[in-house]
């Protein structure tokens, strides 16, 4: 992490305007400093087309978590130190997988994408949100389109092991993925699951016949068994 805290000057609400105060607040100054949770607040921000002036106050108010009318009391001299600290807003957000597992907050996340991994319905859930004509639909789901292909994983006897899904656990990693997922690991996990997303649903197509005809060749070796079906 990279966040930074500042000292920045403001005017008070007076007329004269030399009463001074003191605004202490905390700065992000790349990607990596920014959660899915502000990234959502973000976007609107950054994509709505609007007086540039007005764009660096919301923006203000959306990385430091101060109101409007604290932010159009800082002086122009800090407006300026605080836009030099958030150029980074103005660059692509990094595209490519740093690892296939994660660690947030203390706790493991696995990256799957194999077909006999993904449950089918969390994989429809998954599309249903990607194939909304609205973006700012998806950027509102992100965290859930997340949870279908990055996992809660422990290590147990030297090995890497899925933990078993439960309501509790489930809350949990929407909020952890929500409030502590950086966008800049969440954002190419997002982006290669969207790439490989026809692929993947073709691996799921052919997965799921296998198990069909495994299933239809178990049944009809039971039915065999117990002399059902067979010649008299």
């Amino acid at each position: 992490m990279n966040l930074i805290n500042e000292d920045i000057t403001q005017l008070g609400n007076y007329s004269n305007k030399k009463h001074i105060l003191i605004m202490n607040v905390t700065i992000p100054t790349t990607w990596e400093d920014i959660n899915i949770d502000t990234y959502i607040n973000l976007v609107p921000v950054l994509e709505t087309e609007q007086d540039e002036v007005k764009r660096v106050i919301d923006i203000i108010c959306v990385l430091t978590g101060k109101k409007r009318e604290e932010v159009r009391e800082i002086k122009l001299n800090d407006y300026n130190k605080l836009l030099k600290k958030m150029s980074f807003l103005f660059t692509k957000i990094p595209t490519k997988l740093k690892s296939k597992r994660l660690k947030i907050d203390g706790k493991y996340y696995e990256f799957k994408l194999q077909a006999d991994n993904l449950l089918f319905g969390e994989y429809i859930n998954a599309m249903e949100m990607l194939s909304q004509k609205n973006n700012n639909a998806i950027v509102q789901n992100l965290d859930k389109i997340l949870l279908s292909i990055c996992r809660p994983v422990e290590r147990k006897f030297f090995r890497w092991k899925e933990k078993k899904m439960t309501n509790q656990l489930l809350k949990e990693t929407l909020e952890i993925f929500r409030f502590k997922m950086s966008i800049a690991d969440a954002y190419p996990l997002a982006v290669f699951f969207c790439s490989l997303s026809k692929d993947l649903m073709t691996n799921i197509q052919t997965s799921l016949m296998l198990q069909a005809n495994l299933i239809t060749k178990e049944v009809e070796k039971d039915l065999r068994v117990a002399g059902v079906g067979g010649h008299s």
